[in-house]
C-alpha cells in the first residue's frame, strides 16, 4: 500500500512517456477528471481522457491532455434534449443503457491499434459489464487501476457489496484517497495490500479567483451584515440536510443574526425539507438556491459563508470538503469516511458525530461565537491544500504506480 509518506519512485527523464486513458463513463466528477489529467501531463504523461458531455455547465479546454466525449453520445446529445429526454430520467436511462455497451466496443477497437500503458477508471457504470470489460482490456496486455470514490454506492441496493467486490478483486491496483478505505478494502474485501494506492485528492475550484467575504457576499445577494452557514452540493439522503436544519433550529434562538443558505440541486424531493423548515420556523431565516451550482458560483458561496457544514450521514470521500480548504472555508462536518480523517478536528475544522443535531449546533454556534478561531481553522484547511493534498502529490503518486504496473 502506498502511503502518504512513501518515498516516490522517481520519473527517470529518458523513458517514454506513459500512455494512460482514464475513464469516467458517466462524467461524474468533472472537476476531479480534469484537474487529475492535467496534474498528470503536467508530470510527463500522455492523458486522454474518455467521458461524456457535462449537461449542466460549460467546463474549460483541456489543458495538456486530450478529451474524448467517447460515452452517451445519443443521451447526451443537443437532439435528446430537444426530443425532452434529458428532462425524463427513466427514459435517459433507458437510453443510456442500451448505449453503453456498444461505447466500450468502441473504445476496445481503438486499444486495440494502440495500446495505451495503463486504463485508469474512475467510476463503474454497470458493474458486471464494466468486469468484463476490464477482462477484455487485461487481455491486451493493459493494466487496469480503478479509483474507489465511494466503497458502495451511495444508493445501496442488495448485492452491491458483492458485486463491487468483484471489480475490486479484478482490478491490477486500486486508488483511494484515505488510510480508511485502504484498511476496509484489506478486512472487508480480502484485497491485498500491495494493490491499493492512497493517494491524495487535490483542492477543487483551483481555477478561480477568490473573492472576498463582502464581494462574495454581493454577487449572490446575501446580507451582508448576517452570519451565513453553508450548505452547498447536490442534494441527496446521504448528505444529512435534515440534521442540518435540525441543528440549525436551535442555533438561530441564540444567534439571532444567523441565516442558513441551502445552495444545491436536489436530486430527491425538497418537500419535506420546506415543511421541516416551517415546523421550525425557520423558513423566513432560510435562503434556497435549489440549482446546479456552477463552479463560479459554488466558489462565491464558499467565500461568503462563515461556516461551511457537511453534515453526511455516511460517506467515502467529498470532493466539497476539498473545495472548502481550497478557499479556507471554515467547516463543521461530521466523523465519516475521508472527513474524519482529512479533517483535524481543532485544527483545520470542528468533527461531531453523524446524526448528531444537538453537537452540530453546537459546533455550529461556537464557530459564529468566535470568528478569529473561525478563519484560524479555515486557514489550516487552505494550507493543506499547498501540502500534502496539491495535486502535483497526487499526480506523483499515481505516475509511481502507472510505473510499477508497466514494469
Amino acid at each position: 500500500m502506498v502511503r502518504f509518506d512513501a518515498p516516490m519512485i522517481p520519473v527517470i527523464p529518458t523513458e517514454r512517456p506513459l500512455h494512460v486513458v482514464q475513464v469516467d463513463p458517466n462524467a461524474n466528477t468533472p472537476p476531479y477528471d480534469r484537474a487529475l489529467c492535467a496534474a498528470l501531463a503536467a508530470a510527463g504523461c500522455d492523458i486522454t481522457l474518455l467521458t461524456s458531455r457535462f449537461l449542466y455547465e460549460d467546463l474549460p479546454p483541456p489543458a495538456g491532455y486530450r478529451l474524448d466525449e467517447q460515452f452517451f453520445r445519443l443521451a447526451g446529445s443537443r437532439l435528446a434534449g430537444r426530443l425532452g429526454l434529458t428532462g425524463r430520467p427513466a427514459a435517459r436511462r433507458v437510453l443510456k443503457a442500451a448505449e453503453y455497451p456498444a461505447d466500450w466496443l468502441l473504445v476496445l477497437a481503438g486499444m486495440v491499434g494502440r495500446r495505451p500503458d495503463v486504463v485508469h477508471v474512475q467510476w463503474s457504470v454497470q458493474p458486471a459489464l464494466d468486469l468484463l470489460v476490464w477482462r477484455a482490456v487485461q487481455r491486451l496486455g493493459v493494466p487496469v487501476v480503478y479509483t474507489v470514490h465511494n466503497l458502495v454506492p451511495h444508493h445501496q441496493r442488495p448485492g452491491d457489496e458483492a458485486r463491487y467486490g468483484r471489480l475490486y478483486r479484478a482490478a491490477d491496483a486500486l486508488v483511494v484517497h484515505s488510510e480508511r478505505s485502504a484498511v476496509a478494502l484489506r478486512e472487508q474485501w480480502g484485497i491485498p495490500a500491495d494493490r491499493i494506492a492512497v493517494t491524495p485528492m487535490g483542492p477543487m475550484l483551483e481555477g478561480w479567483a477568490a473573492p472576498t467575504r463582502d464581494e462574495a457576499r454581493r454577487q449572490l445577494r446575501l446580507p451582508a451584515d448576517a452570519e451565513l452557514v453553508l450548505f452547498a452540493g447536490l442534494i441527496e439522503p446521504y448528505k444529512g440536510l435534515a440534521d442540518l436544519i435540525a441543528a440549525f433550529g436551535a442555533v438561530v434562538q441564540r444567534r439571532p443574526q444567523a441565516r442558513l443558505v441551502i445552495a444545491g440541486k436536489p436530486n430527491e424531493g425538497f418537500d419535506g425539507y420546506a415543511r421541516q423548515l416551517a415546523a421550525l420556523g425557520i423558513a423566513d431565516r432560510t435562503v434556497l438556491d435549489l440549482e446546479f451550482l456552477p463552479e463560479p458560483r459554488l466558489a462565491a458561496y464558499l467565500c461568503a459563508a462563515d461556516v461551511v457544514v457537511l453534515p453526511y450521514r455516511s460517506v467515502t470521500s467529498s470532493a466539497m470538503l476539498l473545495a472548502a480548504r481550497r478557499f479556507g472555508s471554515p467547516l463543521v462536518a461530521t466523523r465519516v469516511g475521508d472527513l474524519a480523517e482529512v479533517v483535524q478536528d481543532g485544527q483545520s475544522g470542528v468533527l461531531v458525530p453523524p446524526s448528531d443535531p444537538s453537537a452540530l449546533g453546537a459546533a455550529i454556534e461556537r464557530l459564529l461565537a468566535d470568528p478569529a478561531r473561525a478563519r484560524r481553522l479555515g486557514a489550516a484547511g487552505a494550507q493543506a491544500t499547498a501540502g500534502p493534498e496539491r495535486w502535483t502529490e497526487a499526480a506523483s503518486r499515481t505516475v509511481a504506480l502507472y510505473r510499477r504496473l508497466r514494469r
